[in-house]
Order: structure tokens, then sequence, then C-alpha cells
């Protein structure tokens, strides 16, 4: 719950508060730390399907784009983990690759978290999962679908270019797209879970705020890079097993929820600002 100064006012007298947004984000962040941890740890266990999923296609986006980057299976295996897995963590972390269903559960609570509203993690989690069931599969195997279309066309476009400058046209116009469809998944769950909405208007919606909003949109992305992939490049710099090592730690620990707490700290107060009234308890 929001720090309100009980006594410094007068009865009746309106609370305003004057906070910055970043202050209300280290205030939560350091109240709900152990929560923001046993959270992540909950949502890893329902998140399990699509954290496999995402194993095997680090290995394949190694293998696809370095292909003579290990000549040994021991280097193949350091550069999955140090390179690959952390790409793939961060496309499950915007979120493009995850459990629909386990996703709005936890960006509920994130939500609430961003808004200091109180919450019963577990029953709230559970609800929301059960409330958005059939729009987070197909919410999550959409995402699924079409970063593995857009990956494909980014990799073979180079391929047959053939220095031809009506491809590098295209391939930079497929970049731009992939960088719009990873801003637009920011709104995908904090609109379902908020929101009374077709899945095709949740998308509609969230297209619109990624063309409206690019330059913060970006902001955001490069926060959540700098979270996700940011420590791999400690580890590029050392060369230390220890840090890597505790990048895994941190991953387990925080790698989900906090770069959804950034996400819904930036996301949801602009988000509430235009579309309609929200659910009930949202």
């Amino acid at each position: 719950m929001a720090d309100e100064p009980i006594f410094e006012r007068a009865p009746g007298e309106k609370y305003e508060d004057n906070r910055s947004r970043l202050n209300v984000f280290f205030g939560v962040f350091t109240r709900k730390f152990w929560k923001l941890i046993t959270l992540n740890f909950m949502f890893i266990l329902f998140n399990l399907p699509a954290i496999i999923i995402s194993y095997f296609l680090c290995t394949f986006l190694v293998m696809l784009f370095m292909p003579e980057a290990g000549n040994s299976a021991e280097e193949f295996s350091l550069l999955v983990l140090y390179s690959g897995f952390p790409t793939v963590m961060f496309f499950m972390a915007v979120p493009l690759i995850t459990v629909g269903p386990a996703q709005a559960g936890l960006t509920y609570l994130l939500r609430c978290y961003s808004y200091e509203m109180p919450t019963f993690d577990w029953s709230d989690f559970k609800d929301k999962m059960k409330e958005n069931l059939k729009q987070g599969i197909f919410a999550s195997l959409i995402n699924l679908f079409i970063l593995l279309f857009l990956i494909m066309d980014l990799y073979l476009y180079p391929q047959v270019s053939g220095g031809n400058a009506l491809f590098s046209v295209a391939n930079g116009l497929m970049i731009m797209v992939f960088i719009l469809f990873l801003m637009a998944s920011l709104y995908i769950y904090p609109m379902m879970v908020t929101y009374r909405l077709r899945l095709r208007d949740i998308y509609k919606n969230a297209v619109l705020f990624a063309l409206a909003r690019f330059v913060p949109n970006l902001a955001v992305l490069i926060l959540c890079f700098l979270l996700v992939i940011g420590p791999s490049l400690v580890f590029s710099a050392t060369s230390s097993s220890i840090v890597l090592a505790l990048i895994y730690v941190y991953y387990l620990a925080l790698g989900f929820t906090l770069p959804g707490l950034v996400i819904n700290f930036m996301i949801n107060p602009a988000m509430d600002k235009y579309l309609n009234k929200p659910k009930q308890g949202g």
C-alpha cells in the first residue's frame, strides 16, 4: 500500500501523492522484494513449457545465426548459456514466449504492485489464470508463431539478397516490424487482465500503442534488454564462471518479475489514460 502521511492532513482533506513514478517504483521494489522473488519462482513453475521451448529455440538460434561460433560441444554449450538463452529470456520477459494464462496471472499482480493495490498473491494469480485461460492460450500461440516467422524472415532475407538494394530495404522493414511487434507485446497482457476486450481488439490496440508511443516503448525495451541481457555482457567481458552462475541465480530470483514490474510501471498509466473503464477489481 502507499505510504500515506496519515497524521499530516485534516480529516476529509484529499491526499495528493506527489511522489514521482521513479520514487514509487523503487519504493515498491524494496517493499515487495521478497514477494517478487517468491512470485518469480511461482511463475517459473507454471511457465515451464515456455522455458523448455525457449531452450530448444536458443540452441536453434545459435546454430542458425552463429554456425561457426562453436568448434566443440563445450564451446557450443557455453555459447548457448551466455548468449543464446539470455536472448530468448528477453523474449520471455517482454513477453513473447510464455504460457499465456500464467502470464496473465503474473501481469495482474505486477499491475497491482505498480499501483500499490493490495493483493492476495496466490488466489489472485490463480483467479486471473482461470479468467484469462482461453485468451491467454491463444495469445501465447499467436505470439510464438509470429516470433518464429519474423526470426526466419530476418535470417532468410540476408541469405537471398545477394547485395540487392530492394532486399536490403525489405530486410530493414522486417527489422522495424519486429521492433513494433516487441512493443505491441508489452501491452497485450496488461490489456487482457484489465479490460473486457476481444483478442483481436487487444492486438489492434497494442499495435496502435506501439506506433503512437514509439519512443517511450523503445525506452521500455532498452530497459528490459539491459535487465535481461546486460548481465551476460558482463560475462563476455570477464569470462568468469562465477558471473555466469550468478546470472542464472538472478534469472531464477527476478528474471521475470523485475522486467515485468518495469513494464507495468511504464505501460499501465499510458494505457489506462486512453482506454475505457477497466474490469472490476482490475
